[in-house]
């Protein structure tokens, strides 16, 4: 007879619990399978459940079939101990019938089991190879540019105009076919794309003249750096505590002190955008004393504090580029390139969708 594995608590945990959803997360070769089937043969056993009763999806063919192979070894086990169990023989039968398989032939199921749902589906329609998909796409963006150029659509010319090289459209092109994919990953596409895209309709949500901080993008901006210059003060007074004990190094130290202040000065003002902004002009992080010192402790301090200083003046000049207005502007002139961006997205996935339909 074949030893039970000694499961461990959160195995156990796994196998045994019920009234919930149940994420398990582990390193590959630390017994994921093999407590996914003893959990299914907890239900079938246990609870009686029927295993036709029971869906086991996988990402490859191969591991559906090592966990159909792994079932059945269990029942034929559990059958040894218990030769007259019907329930357990029924299983056995059952097996063939069972939902183990990879997702995508599960959907591919309910789809040829529910055509008749679906608005001019065919019950003889057959699955595209990656290939024949991907010059699908490549022959209805070349119809669809060329239908707009023809009728000289001035969204879509002011899209090429932003997108675009003087060269060629490859560049929206692959842009409108990355964003169709990534949608694609929701299921409700097309409702999702406008909702994002939304989100950056300031005029909409009353805060083109606000303080661009009660702004989703500004709060999380200065969110960023907030956090950011947290990390640049603190290696910044570690830097200090190095110096302050040797008086040759007072200078330097002014320089450390001076760098602080101003920091924290900018994170005072980080709750509203138009004084962060205003804050950050004035601040002149001083270049390094030129006095002569020799000194590994200096030496030390000036790199640590060249990097802090390369990398805070590049944040702050990377975040706070212009006012609230100026950047409620920026984003609202976005959201209107965005909207024609979505409209052609929208033109695409539809004849995309036909050309699809016409090859079955």
């Amino acid at each position: 007879m074949k030893k039970m594995p000694n499961w461990t608590k959160e195995q156990e945990q796994a196998i045994y619990q019920k009234g919930s959803n149940t994420l398990v997360a582990a390193a590959a070769g630390s017994g994921k399978t093999a407590v996914l089937v003893e959990r299914m043969i907890h239900k079938i056993i246990d609870e009686k459940i029927d295993i036709d009763k029971i869906l086991v999806v996988t990402f490859t063919n191969a591991a559906a079939a090592e966990m159909r192979e792994r079932i059945l070894d269990a029942i034929y086990e559990k059958l040894e101990q218990n030769p007259d169990d019907e329930h357990l023989q029924k299983q056995v039968t059952l097996l063939n019938l069972a939902n183990i398989c990879t997702i995508d032939s599960f959907c591919l199921e309910v789809v040829k089991n529910n055509f008749y749902e679906l608005e001019n589906m065919s019950p003889n329609f057959r699955i595209a190879d990656t290939t024949e998909i991907e010059l699908l796409k490549e022959e209805v963006l070349e119809e669809l540019f060329e239908e707009k150029y023809e009728s000289e659509d001035s969204d879509f010319e002011d899209l090429i105009t932003t997108y675009t090289t003087y060269r060629d459209d490859t560049p929206l092109k692959e842009l409108v076919k990355k964003i169709h994919g990534y949608i694609y990953s929701n299921p409700f596409p097309q409702k999702w794309l406008h909702e994002k895209i939304e989100m950056f309709n300031l005029e909409e949500q009353g805060l083109l003249d606000k303080d661009f901080s009660e702004t989703l993008w500004g709060s999380e901006l200065l969110k960023d750096l907030e956090e950011e210059t947290k990390n640049d003060i603190i290696i910044l007074e570690d830097v200090a505590e190095t110096l302050q004990n040797d008086k040759d190094l007072e200078p330097y130290l002014k320089i450390i002190q001076s760098d602080i202040n101003q920091i924290k000065t900018l994170q005072k003002n980080l709750n509203n955008w138009d004084k962060a902004y205003e804050t950050s002009g004035h601040i002149r992080l001083v270049d390094w004393s030129k006095k002569k010192v020799e000194s590994e402790i200096k030496d030390e301090a000036k790199k640590m504090r060249d990097m802090v200083k390369a990398s805070f003046n590049k944040k702050r000049e990377k975040t706070l580029i212009a006012d609230s207005k100026q950047c409620a502007n920026d984003l609202f002139n976005m959201y209107k390139k965005l909207c024609k961006l979505e409209k052609l997205i929208n033109e695409y996935d539809k004849k995309f969708a036909s050309k699809k339909r016409e090859k079955n």
